[in-house]
C-alpha cells in the first residue's frame, strides 16, 4: 500500500471514529446550568448561597442519570437567555415553560413538570368574588367547551380597568395579549419579589403566575391577605409544561437530558419531588400532551 493511500485509509478512520463518537464525548467537561434561585419552591436561595428547591433537587438525580458533570449557579432571570447564548450557562432550568415563542429562540428538552397558571388578588378586593374559582381552561381544546368561553368572557368583564402584575418576559404575555391585553393595565416587574410587594400593599390589582409559586406564597405569614381567584389556565400561549432551556445546535446533551428526564418520569422520581416541594403532583405526560388536571393538589 503506498504511503498516500495509508494516509488516506488512516484519515477515513479517524473521521469514522469521530463520527461514532459518544454523545458524552462531545460535551462540555462541566455543564454549566442557570437558575434563578429566587423562584420558590422551584429554586431557592439560601443564606449562605446554596441553591435548593424542586429544580436542584430533580438535577441532582437527573445529571447523575445522565452521566453529567453539572454546576448549579445563580443568574438572574432578565438576562437568563442573553447568558446561555453568549455560552456563560449551557442550560437554563427555571420553571421555564414551553411556550411557541420561547421555541422560536430555544431548544428545549422533554417537559419535567406540568402545572397550571391562576391569578391572585387581596381578600378585600371586589376581585376575590371572581366567578370560576378551581375551572380549570384548557386553552388547547379544541373545539372550545361552552362553558370555556363563557368563563372567559366572563374573566374579560371582571377584570376589564383593572392592573395586572406579571414579571419581565413571562409566561404569562401571550395570553394576556390574546385574551385581556384591550382590558387591562399590565405591569411589569424584573423581579417576583417587587410584584408580590406591589400586590401586598395594594398597587396592583391581581397578579397571574403558577400554582406551585402562589399557593406556598399565600401560606407565609405576611401573605395572609391574598387569596386564589378565577379559573386556572393551562395549554395554549403557557405551554406544555415546564422543560430545560437549551441552545438549538446542543443536540447531544439535550438527548442526554432526555433520556434522564424520562427515567425520572417514569420511575416516580418526578412524583416524589414534585409532592414535596408543590404538595401537588406535577408530573408531565410524555409522548402526549399533558392532561389538564395535572399540577392539580393532591387530596
Amino acid at each position: 500500500m503506498s504511503k498516500t493511500l495509508r494516509a488516506a485509509v488512516l484519515g477515513l478512520a479517524v473521521l469514522l471514529s469521530l463520527g461514532g463518537a459518544r454523545a458524552a464525548d462531545l460535551l462540555p467537561r462541566t455543564i454549566v446550568i442557570g437558575t434563578e434561585g429566587a423562584f420558590p419552591p422551584w429554586n431557592i436561595t439560601r443564606p449562605d448561597g446554596t441553591l435548593i428547591g424542586f429544580e436542584p433537587d430533580l438535577l441532582q438525580i437527573l445529571c447523575q442519570r445522565a452521566n453529567l458533570r453539572c454546576q448549579l449557579v445563580a443568574q438572574d432571570w432578565d438576562g437568563m437567555i442573553g447568558a446561555l447564548q453568549a455560552h456563560k450557562i449551557d442550560v437554563i432550568a427555571d420553571a421555564l415553560q414551553i411556550t411557541p415563542a420561547r421555541k422560536a429562540v430555544l431548544a428545549f428538552s422533554l417537559p419535567y413538570a406540568i402545572t397550571t397558571g391562576v391569578f391572585v388578588t387581596q381578600k378585600d378586593s371586589p376581585l376575590a368574588r371572581m366567578a370560576n374559582r378551581g375551572l380549570v381552561l384548557d386553552l388547547d381544546a379544541s373545539p372550545t367547551p361552552e362553558r370555556q368561553t363563557q368563563a372567559l368572557a366572563a374573566l374579560r368583564e371582571e377584570l376589564r380597568g383593572k392592573t395586572l402584575g406579571v414579571a419581565i418576559s413571562s409566561t404569562y404575555d401571550g395570553f394576556l395579549d390574546k385574551y385581556l391585553a384591550d382590558v387591562i393595565t399590565v405591569k411589569s416587574y424584573r423581579t417576583m419579589g417587587e410584584r408580590d410587594l406591589d400586590l401586598l400593599n395594594g398597587r396592583i390589582d391581581l397578579t397571574l403566575d403558577d400554582t406551585t409559586y402562589l399557593r406556598p406564597l399565600l401560606a407565609a405569614p405576611d401573605a395572609q391577605d391574598l387569596v386564589l381567584v378565577g379559573p386556572e389556565l393551562i395549554g395554549g400561549e403557557l405551554g406544555a409544561g415546564e422543560g430545560f432551556g437549551l441552545r438549538k445546535d446542543d443536540t447531544a446533551l439535550a438527548e442526554r437530558l432526555n433520556a434522564a428526564i424520562r427515567s425520572a418520569v417514569e420511575d416516580g422520581t418526578v412524583r416524589r419531588l414534585s409532592l414535596k416541594w408543590f404538595k401537588a403532583d406535577a408530573t408531565p405526560t410524555l409522548d402526549a400532551r399533558p392532561g389538564a388536571a395535572a399540577g392539580s393538589p393532591q387530596p
